[in-house]
């Protein structure tokens, strides 16, 4: 147990720093990229712009440079929300896949088991000849996101159960454990996440260099 404890603890805070670096620092460099871009299109379109207001910097700015200005506003909002979901969603996938790889037996199955047994006790009729697909999948959510599990897997398996597909099952074959099913589908769910990486970031790094290039030298 002490040993699955610490492994635990060093699996999450793998996960906290890549957080840090990506969602955060990353946040930060992309934002002073964009900062320094804007800054030049306020340079290069002369310095009356100093006593106008709000307003009429806006529509003189977009008159002087209106390629250049729309796509760096449209930057400067879009981009830290694209990289705050695309790091979020690289930084569960590479845990995900790294837990499965170690401990996923020890650690994420039982808790599978767990969440599925307690809904059999509860709810019963749930796992039943014509149940209702829908209700039971939002239950075996909720249940997930009320248990008192480390967050983190949590976070895992309510992304693992998000992904299982219960159309095919046939809840009026008395021959077969429903829990089973539900728990084999959301393991192979888990498996099957493809391996991340972290192209995403240089990626849109790449574009607002690019960007900032293209307004320093009035291309745009």
């Amino acid at each position: 147990m002490t040993d699955n404890l610490k492994y635990a603890a060093k699996l999450f805070s793998s996960a906290a720093f890549s957080f840090f670096k990506i969602n955060i620092l990353g946040q930060f460099l992309i934002v002073l990229i964009e900062i320094f871009t804007f800054c030049t299109i306020i340079y290069q379109s002369g310095h009356g712009t100093g006593h106008m207001n709000g307003s009429a910097i806006i529509i003189v700015l977009f008159a002087l440079r209106p390629i250049g200005y729309t796509l760096t506003v449209l930057s400067i909002f879009a981009t830290p929300f694209v990289l705050f979901s695309l790091g979020n969603k690289y930084i569960l996938s590479k845990t995900i896949h790294r837990l499965l790889s170690d401990k996923g037996e020890v650690l994420l199955f039982p808790i599978i088991d767990k969440v599925l047994s307690k809904v059999k006790t509860n709810q019963p009729e749930l796992l039943k000849t014509g149940a209702d697909k829908t209700k039971l999948k939002l239950k075996l959510l909720q249940e997930i996101r009320d248990s008192k599990e480390n967050k983190w897997l949590k976070k895992i398996l309510l992304y693992g159960f998000k992904k299982v597909n219960l159309d095919d099952v046939d809840f009026t074959d008395e021959n077969v454990s429903f829990t089973d099913i539900i728990k084999n589908k959301t393991i192979t769910g888990l498996k099957n996440i493809s391996q991340p990486s972290r192209n995403f970031f240089w990626i849109i790094l790449g574009i607002e260099i690019v960007l900032s290039i293209l307004v320093l030298f009035q291309v745009v």
